[in-house]
């Protein structure tokens, strides 16, 4: 299901010209509004766009995709989540990602 988000959210950024760097590690994701995943912290300091990411998680809310409202937080996927889960997901996130 983590391979299914990423690919999922992959593709709806690319589809609206949003770059971004969806990393991945298991069941663990976050989105960069960056060009490539960060290499440090430093880097992700400079190059991610806080202020876009915040404004991102915070829509996610109010349509009842929670992340924590920090930018860089990792989201998660646990064993009480269904595919379903994850497609609603991505149909939440494709029209918040419209209002960006």
């Amino acid at each position: 299901m983590g391979d299914r988000m990423q690919v999922g959210l992959e593709r709806i950024f690319r589809d609206r010209g949003i770059p971004v760097a969806v990393a991945r590690q298991g069941s663990a994701f976050c989105v960069y509004f960056m060009d490539r995943e960060p290499r440090d912290w430093h880097d992700l300091a400079q190059h991610h766009d806080s202020k876009v990411d915040e404004h991102y998680r915070m829509e996610l809310i109010k349509q009842g995709v929670y992340h924590f409202p920090l930018p860089t937080k990792q989201g998660s996927i646990c064993y009480a989540h269904a595919e379903s889960d994850i497609d609603q997901t991505l149909e939440i996130t494709e029209r918040v990602v419209a209002s960006l």
